[in-house]
C-alpha cells in the first residue's frame, strides 16, 4: 500500500484561465439561446392544437360509428324515458300505473 496523497490538481478546470473563461462564456450563450428559443404558453398551445384536433375528431368518428352500427332499440317504453317524465305522463293522463311498473321506473325492479 503507498500512503502518498493523490496529486489531483492537473484536473483543476481554473488552473488554465483562459481555457476556464472560454467554457463559461459558451455555457452561457448556450444558456441564453436555449432560454430566447423556448416557446410562450400560447405558442405551445398552437403547436399541439392540431394534433389535439386530430386525436378528437377520430374519436369521435369513433364513437358515433360504434353508435351507428350497433344494434339500437328504436322502441322507447314508459321504462326506458327518466321516472320524472314517466312519471308526469301518467299525472297528465291520470294513468293509476300497477305498483310494479312504479317500481321499475323508479329503479326498483321487482
Amino acid at each position: 500500500m503507498d500512503h502518498e496523497r493523490i496529486d489531483f490538481s492537473g484536473l483543476d478546470p481554473s488552473e488554465d484561465e483562459p481555457r476556464w473563461a472560454r467554457s463559461i462564456d459558451a455555457l452561457v450563450t448556450r444558456a441564453l439561446a436555449e432560454r430566447r428559443h423556448r416557446l410562450s404558453i400560447e405558442q405551445q398551445l398552437l403547436r399541439w392544437a392540431r394534433p389535439v384536433l386530430a386525436v378528437a375528431a377520430g374519436l369521435s368518428i369513433v364513437a358515433w360509428s360504434a353508435g351507428y352500427f350497433s344494434p339500437a332499440k328504436r322502441s322507447t317504453s314508459l321504462l326506458q324515458l327518466p321516472a320524472a317524465i314517466t312519471l308526469a305522463k301518467w299525472a297528465a293522463n291520470n294513468e293509476i300505473p300497477e305498483p310494479s311498473d312504479v317500481l321499475g321506473v323508479l329503479g326498483n325492479n321487482p
